[in-house]
């Protein structure tokens, strides 16, 4: 379990240490029970609650996950703190719509993975409290969606996650160490990248896709071991937490001792 000392912020969203594992939007715990959303953005929802509050659903949650999965943090509290509304972005008009308070929007307005998140988190003392279990596949599995497949093979103890991706034209081969030890050009470079639907050129877009990855993959799924090969197309979301949750409901998540 590896938790921050001291609370940080960045863009939309407050970061908070935790006494526990997991990590918590508004709240709920990130979780793949807890995805009701997963496509172009992924939405959780504590689905739980039956009278709906102010804090039961975040939006577009996986550019917190992913700054947070690249600097190996486990365990954390994020608030969102947006308290204006920004009624170009659908997100905004939903919550609106909905009377939630904008600060259920906890995605960066311009698309990014949330640079100056990233950067905090790079400053701040990350703190390691108890050992977990790390985990991997027990063989390989496939997954299609959306004209995307992805496939998770098995990764010996302790090597991390290799992503090797492609989106349109572009490729890219990405080494992440989901308990902080990524490299720093890349968390850079991947945070600074505008999703898809903004971005100027595949190669940009397929960048941004490592944090969606090591949000969906990593974070949401909870792996730490692994090569995932993955085909990208639209909405891609749907193929990356289709993949975890495949794994985990065909029996084929395995543990290792940390």
């Amino acid at each position: 379990m590896r938790t921050i000392a001291e609370p940080v912020e960045g863009t939309e969203v407050r970061i908070e240490p935790a006494d526990s594992p997991g990590i918590k939007v508004n709240n709920v715990s990130v979780t793949l029970e807890s995805v009701c959303k997963a496509d172009v953005r992924v939405d959780l929802v504590d689905d739980t609650v039956t009278v709906p509050t102010d804090r039961t659903r975040s939006f577009v949650v996986e550019h917190v996950l992913g700054p947070l999965g690249l600097r190996g943090v486990t365990a954390a509290n994020v608030v969102g703190i947006r308290d204006d509304w920004d009624f170009a972005r659908p997100e905004h008009r939903f919550c609106y719509g909905a009377e939630l308070p904008p600060s259920c929007v906890v995605g960066h307005p311009a698309g990014l993975p949330n640079p100056a998140l990233a950067t905090a988190l790079g400053q701040v003392e990350v703190v390691e409290r108890a050992s977990q279990p790390r985990q991997t596949v027990s063989e390989p599995v496939s997954f299609n969606a959306n004209g995307g497949d992805i496939k998770l093979h098995p990764r010996e103890d302790g090597a991390g996650i290799r992503f090797e991706a492609t989106y349109g034209e572009a490729e890219i081969t990405a080494e992440v160490d989901p308990h902080g030890e990524t490299d720093e050009t890349l968390i850079d470079s991947v945070t600074n990248s505008t999703t898809p639907y903004l971005s100027p050129n595949d190669e940009e877009a397929v960048t941004h896709a490592i944090a969606d990855l090591v949000s969906d993959i990593a974070v949401i799924g909870g792996f730490d071991d692994l090569v995932v090969e993955a085909n990208l197309a639209e909405a891609y979301h749907a193929l990356t937490i289709g993949a975890a949750k495949k794994a985990h409901s065909s029996g084929l998540v395995e543990q290792r001792p940390s």
